[in-house]
């Protein structure tokens, strides 16, 4: 397969390095330094399905596509505030698609995931025209009194519109279970509760 439309959509909100250092024992330099972040987008009004919605259009727009010619919808999520529909699903109803469509969860590494899946079914003679999106929120689950993780994050969506084509040369997957690097029980609700009740104090 190919590439043929890109899109994306950021949040409005800009956090800066200087707005965590308020409120955290950081530093621009010390973020700099360690990750290369100056700033991260942050959702703040936004719904990350119109977010996703939007990419997709753009990226239908971008293809010379319309969404009736989609064969399949691959939406890589780790978080959003549904536990079903799929998002996948609210994408695919957002854009006036009709073909079927999965979530899959692989956090960092979706995108590629949902490339082999979607080179998989069309070498199985399944599909033609596919929609990969990346709709992500991590600062939902993000706890923002731990300078370890809290200053890695932001939000955003993007997507792409791949066909039939050879421009994807090769994909190699593999996996690391290391579960005590980085994980997020479900207390993330929590959380990001804490969260609403003080981002007005904290990052506006």
């Amino acid at each position: 397969m190919k590439i043929s439309g890109t899109g994306s959509v950021l949040p409005r909100k800009v956090v800066t390095n200087e707005m965590l250092s308020q409120f955290l024992d950081t530093s621009d330099q010390w973020i700099t330094t360690r990750t290369g972040v100056k700033s991260r987008r942050v959702i703040s009004d936004e719904k990350l399905e119109d977010m996703a919605i939007e990419a997709s259009l753009k990226a239908l727009a971008d293809a010379g596509m319309n969404a009736k010619e989609l064969d399949f919808i691959i939406c890589s999520n780790v978080v959003n505030e549904y536990v079903t529909p799929q998002l996948s699903c609210i994408i695919q109803g957002g854009i006036g698609a009709t073909c079927p469509c999965i979530d899959i969860n692989c956090a960092c590494a979706g995108f590629i995931h949902a490339l082999e899946i979607a080179e998989s079914f069309y070498k199985a003679g399944r599909v033609g025209n596919v929609l990969v999106v990346c709709a992500e929120e991590p600062t939902r689950m993000t706890d923002w009194n731990d300078r370890r993780t809290c200053v890695l994050f932001g939000d955003g969506a993007g997507a792409a519109v791949l066909t039939p084509g050879d421009n994807i040369r090769g994909i190699r997957l593999s996996a690391s279970s290391a579960t005590d690097k980085l994980w997020q029980d479900r207390s993330w609700c929590d959380l990001h509760k804490r969260w609403q009740k003080g981002q007005d104090k904290v990052l506006l």
